[in-house]
C-alpha cells in the first residue's frame, strides 16, 4: 500500500512532481524532491506533496491543524490497518463493515471534502475492493457509493479500468435463478 506506486500515484493526483520515489535499506519508501530533499515515510511524503500542491485536495488536507491532524490519522489509518488488514479474511471483513457505516454518515473521511486521507485509504483498499462479488458490493452499499464516487475522478483512477458498482447487474444475474 505505502509503495512507490502509490506515492506517485497521489502526487499526479495532486500534479506535483514525484521526483525521485524508492525504498530505503530499511524497506521504507523514501522521496528524493526537487532541492535534493529527502523525505522518509509514507505520511510525511504526502504531507510534504501536499504543501508543494496548489491542488483542492491537497489545500483541503491543510486547511487547519485540525484538519491536518484528521488527514495525518486517516493515512496512519490505511497503512497501519486497510494495507495489512486487506490480507487477512476476518479483518477485511470488518474493515469493509466498518468503513460502510462510517459512510452512512458522511460523504469523505475528513469534512465535507476530499483529502488526502481519503486518497490513502483509496489505494490501500483497492485490491480488497476489486476482490468483491456484485452481492458483496451491494452489502457494502455505502463504502461502494463512496469508492465508485472517487473512482470516477480521471486524476484518481489515472487511467486504471472502473469497477462496476452498477446494481442493475445483480438483478440480472439473479434474473432465471427463481422458478
Amino acid at each position: 500500500m505505502c509503495d512507490v506506486a502509490t506515492v506517485q500515484k497521489i502526487a499526479n493526483c495532486l500534479g506535483v512532481a514525484p521526483g525521485e520515489i524508492q525504498l530505503n535499506d530499511e524497506q521504507v519508501v523514501t522521496r528524493i524532491g526537487a532541492q535534493n530533499n529527502r523525505v522518509t515515510g509514507f505520511a510525511t511524503i504526502l504531507e510534504s506533496l501536499a504543501v508543494e500542491s496548489k491542488s483542492e485536495i491537497a489545500q483541503n488536507s491543510i486547511a487547519s491543524p485540525e484538519v491536518q491532524a484528521q488527514v495525518y490519522q486517516w493515512i496512519e489509518f490505511a497503512v497501519l490497518y486497510v494495507g495489512p488488514g486487506s490480507k487477512d479474511k476476518h479483518v477485511s471483513k470488518q474493515l469493509l463493515a466498518d468503513l460502510n457505516n462510517l459512510f452512512s454518515r458522511k460523504s469523505y473521511l475528513v469534512g465535507h471534502f476530499l483529502t488526502l486521507g481519503d486518497l490513502a485509504v483509496f489505494y490501500a483498499i483497492g485490491d480488497l475492493i476489486k476482490s468483491l462479488s456484485p452481492v458483496d458490493k451491494e452489502n457494502y452499499l455505502n463504502l461502494s457509493r463512496w469508492y465508485d464516487h472517487l473512482q470516477q475522478r480521471p486524476d484518481i483512477h489515472q487511467g486504471e479500468t472502473l469497477l462496476n458498482f452498477t446494481t442493475i447487474y445483480l438483478h440480472n444475474w439473479a434474473t432465471g435463478t427463481h422458478l
